[in-house]
């Protein structure tokens, strides 16, 4: 490819992957393959605009790369904005890269703008997948870095290093050189100045090979990731996956439809790791009764005794407590409908989301049942605990603390959402006000 056609092959790359670049926020360090990006999209007619993060790790050297960037902004004549950031703790690369992204979204939000550009080249992708490779990785780790996800696109990610720098030198465009990215301190470096050299010497066309297997591997990860999404299900704040259906694909979808669910619930998280996927199979030939595994970002999954494999958040606001007034009411994944009626309906009172209640002994409220609830259920003659009632119900023990129930202004239950209404709540001839209460689950 000659030089200036550059920017003519960015464009491609992005029509391919559906790339918005009119008005993007393009991350700008001041090195070689964020320069060529912006002046590629200057060149292509976009009206960019530029974030540069000063890490502050150089001293004197950090901010002449800022100025650089905004002299260079000047002159094209592109909004631009510097941003300084303190890092710490041990993994400083780790902590720039998230705060990086972090500031970026928010910029983007400032200006309007939808779409994040980033340097990312095909080289990179090659070093990536060998890290990858090396460090043990599945399918996805093979794929590489994708060319889009979310709001960040990579319009370069077809792009050699050496074809970025003839463009440069055909512009004449001067760029900065970091210097800890010709030091053997971190290992993308080696990989980078040691391995690849001797593949490319080995194979010429190494790394541009590389990055057109990730392509290949990703666009199998999507098919696959596609084809086990139809063994996973939503209701409400919780997805689910039937065992019969999971335990008739091969093992590999088995393990796409975990990630998949986990992810459903969690898509700031990053993918699922490999011992957690088979931690999750185990469940289901674990014991009997409901068996339950904490999982990173709080979500709990549990093997059911209903027959489902769920995943569900962990934690749930259990001390929030809703007044039961006339009307509707949101609570926790359940539609409540609440209204006074003139008589007591026999049939619609046996319905499990029904119960009807002596306004009398009101007033109501709502919230998740606690360790230590007791009742009277109807027609026992004495107290249970509101966990056994569940328990007698069938209640999966994972969902006990986070099935709501009916209290008065005493704090003693009157109703367990489709389950036990307690004697002393219950509607008789005396009663002369009586509530009626419906609940409904969000699908």
């Amino acid at each position: 490819m000659k030089a200036r056609d550059f920017p003519d092959a960015v464009r491609r790359t992005a029509e391919r992957y559906a790339m918005d670049l009119a008005r993007p926020l393009v991350m700008v360090s001041g090195g070689p393959d964020s320069v060529a990006m912006l002046r590629a999209l200057v060149e292509l007619g976009g009206e960019p605009a530029v974030l540069h993060i000063d890490h502050g790790l150089r001293g004197d050297e950090s901010r002449e790369d800022a100025e650089f960037v905004r002299a260079l902004c000047e002159r094209l004549g592109v909004a631009c904005e510097v941003r300084g950031i303190e890092l710490e703790g041990s993994n400083l690369q780790e902590a720039a890269r998230l705060e990086r992204y972090r500031l970026a979204e928010e910029v983007a939000d400032g200006f309007g703008i939808t779409t994040v550009a980033t340097g990312h080249t095909a080289d990179d992708v090659a070093e990536t997948v060998l890290m990858n490779l090396a460090r043990g990785t599945g399918l996805r780790g093979l794929s590489g870095i994708p060319p889009l996800r979310g709001r960040f696109a990579r319009p370069l990610i077809e792009r050699q290093r050496n074809e970025i720098l003839a463009y440069l030198e055909h512009l004449g465009q001067p760029y900065r050189t970091d210097p800890t990215n010709l030091t053997g301190k971190y290992t993308r470096n080696r990989v980078r100045l040691e391995i690849l050299p001797v593949l490319e010497e080995i194979y010429p066309g190494a790394a541009t090979n590389i990055a057109c297997g990730a392509a290949l591997a990703r666009e199998d990860l999507e098919a696959l990731e596609d084809f086990a999404a139809r063994t996973v299900h939503r209701r409400g704040d919780e997805t689910f996956i039937r065992p019969d259906e999971l335990l008739a694909q091969p093992f590999s979808v088995r393990r796409y439809a975990i990630r998949g669910a986990y992810s459903m619930l969690a898509p700031d998280e990053p993918p699922l790791a490999f011992a957690h996927v088979e931690a999750v199979l185990r469940l289901l030939g674990e014991g009997e009764g409901t068996r339950t595994l904490d999982l990173p970002g709080g979500i709990v999954a549990a093997a059911r005794t209903t027959g489902e494999l769920v995943f569900y958040y962990g934690e749930r606001p259990s001390t929030i407590v809703c007044d039961l007034l006339p009307g509707r009411l949101d609570f926790e994944g359940w539609n409540i409908a609440v209204e006074e009626v003139g008589g007591f309906d026999t049939v619609d009172a046996a319905r499990p989301e029904v119960a009807y209640l002596d306004a009398r002994r009101g007033p109501y409220r709502v919230r998740m049942a606690r360790e230590g609830d007791t009742m009277r259920p109807l027609g026992l003659g004495g107290t249970k605990k509101v966990m056994r009632a569940m328990m007698d119900l069938g209640v999966p023990s994972d969902l006990r603390r986070l099935t709501p129930v009916v209290v008065d202004g005493e704090g003693r239950v009157a109703w367990v959402f489709l389950g036990e209404l307690g004697e002393e709540f219950k509607v008789d001839e005396t009663t002369e006000k009586i509530l009626r209460v419906e609940v409904e689950q969000k699908p």
